[in-house]
């Protein structure tokens, strides 16, 4: 794994990935995870991505094998500005940005922010408001594994397997950080990031399922009108976390999208959400 400075005595992990002809140079995708994960999580995802990418996956600050920084508060905000400097740090001008759950948030505020930085959004179960103090509860009171392996079933859904649920409660999500996993899960609570949504010029892919947990199709698809140019794909199922129960799925809906939009189809003037 890699790591590079963002700041004075601020490291953030990552892993680059390219299965292309080497004398190439590849677009470069950015992949955000959730919260209580790492880069880890878009494992399954790498086949699919990095014979045509060069694939970037993140472990955000406190997360993973990334320094945790002093006082920090992991609101969207902060993760957004954190991964553009690792951005910076890296020399990746532009690119493709991938987020899910929570990260995905970090990558609505960091496409707000930067807006001509990404050639394509795409966001899998990403909430744009905070809901509730539940998550962050269940972590004081029970710690991260107890929390996780307690709710792996509404993340994962109900087609997830007892070993996949095991994994991602035990060797995953389970062995985060507890202040970074509680921290995160309390700067949720409050946010809100409807206002940022118009500022996203980023042709932008937003998919979710039929009955996810998280928030329901119709709100999806009203969040999305505030972007420039979004589009909306509800898959079917009761998983939240789709990237993670359908990943070769997903990859392909994102690797079609990405491809989209680095053509003539998708950087023409922009369109309506559909």
């Amino acid at each position: 794994m890699h790591k590079v400075e963002i700041r004075p005595g601020i490291w953030m992990a990552y892993e680059d990935d390219w299965f292309g002809k080497p004398w190439t140079i590849p677009e470069t995708v950015v992949m955000v995870h959730g919260n209580s994960e790492s880069s880890r999580a878009w494992t399954t995802w790498v086949p699919h991505l990095a014979g045509k990418y060069r694939v970037i996956r993140l472990d955000l600050p406190g997360f993973g094998a990334s320094t945790e920084p002093p006082g920090y508060g992991w609101s969207a905000q902060e993760l957004a500005t954190d991964i553009g400097r690792c951005l910076d740090a890296l020399g990746i001008a532009s690119c493709h940005l991938i987020g899910a759950k929570y990260g995905g948030s970090a990558c609505m505020q960091l496409a707000s922010d930067q807006p001509r930085r990404f050639l394509s959004l795409c966001l899998f179960g990403s909430p744009v408001r905070g809901s509730g103090s539940g998550n962050a509860d269940a972590i004081r009171a029970k710690g991260v594994q107890q929390w996780a392996a307690e709710t792996m079933r509404a993340r994962l859904g109900s087609t997830a397997s007892t070993e996949q649920m095991r994994w991602w409660a035990d060797e995953l999500m389970g062995k985060t950080n507890p202040r970074a996993a509680f921290g995160a899960s309390s700067a949720r609570i409050d946010m809100d990031l409807d206002e940022t949504l118009s500022r996203i010029t980023a042709p932008t892919l937003i998919v979710t399922t039929q009955e996810s947990g998280l928030q329901s199709v119709a709100a999806v698809e009203r969040y999305a009108k505030r972007f420039v140019n979004a589009r909306v794909i509800v898959l079917p199922g009761d998983s939240y976390h789709i990237a993670a129960v359908e990943p070769e799925l997903c990859a392909q809906h994102a690797l079609r999208f990405m491809v989209q939009a680095s053509g003539s189809e998708m950087t023409a003037p922009p369109r309506a959400a559909e």
